[in-house]
């Protein structure tokens, strides 16, 4: 995986055997997809191919040609699958395995990483604070999800990066911001990197947090048109 930021491969580069997931979070349009998108082509400039999980109303096809433009042919090395519903999404990583194992053997042409974007969109349509046995249902199929995930991460040596939106919780009253899915993406994911905005317009701060050591890296990066430099 090949991030759109200098300071990210870096740290990579000091841990080349990193297992786990990988999350990025932030409030809406902030440029998390920006972000994905940028990271699947280069990637596959890396010499990676992609499974792209995209579950947001409005498929981001302008950006996509936008980021790819000098790069457009190299657009079949993503497949990308659209998601109806959250129980949708749930049998699609559940057979996400059959998929890469089909290609596990062929040379240069199996999966290295797959985008989820977003995790929790569809999840956060079906809460209702009023169905509490759906709701539990509900966080059940999450943790599979994540927990299938980590199964295909730590076996076949795919790289998993999921975008993730923002909420707020209250806590001693006080509100505080976290990942939607709560405890349950706490638990799975190994490393979250949030975007921000700041006062200037086109910055966003990112902050990378390590887990379980609660290790935080940040820095800003200028996003434009064409992606963050």
């Amino acid at each position: 995986m090949k991030f759109p930021s200098s300071i990210l491969n870096e740290y990579f580069k000091r841990i080349p055997f990193f297992k786990g997931i990988i999350s990025i979070w932030g409030d809406f349009g902030v440029g998390k997809t920006t972000f994905a998108i940028q990271t699947s082509m280069n990637s596959i400039k890396n010499g990676n191919k992609i499974i792209y999980i995209y579950s947001k109303p409005i498929f981001p096809s302008e950006k996509i040609n936008r980021i790819f433009k000098d790069s457009i042919e190299i657009l079949d090395k993503i497949t990308f699958i659209i998601p109806d519903n959250f129980n949708d999404l749930h049998n699609i990583v559940f057979n996400l395995e059959y998929l890469i194992l089909r290609n596990l053997n062929e040379a240069n042409n199996h999966y290295n990483l797959v985008i989820i974007d977003s995790l929790t969109d569809l999840y956060r349509l079906e809460l209702n604070r009023e169905k509490k046995d759906k709701n539990y249902n509900l966080n059940y199929c999450l943790n599979q999800i994540l927990a299938n995930l980590s199964h295909i991460n730590d076996s076949y040596n795919v790289n998993i990066l999921i975008v993730n939106e923002k909420v707020q919780i209250r806590d001693n009253d006080q509100l505080t911001e976290i990942q939607s899915g709560g405890k349950v993406m706490e638990y799975w994911v190994s490393l979250d990197i949030k975007i921000e905005r700041t006062e200037i317009l086109k910055e966003r701060k990112f902050t990378l947090t390590k887990h379980p050591e609660d290790k935080h890296i940040a820095f800003m990066s200028k996003l434009t048109e064409n992606g963050f430099q």
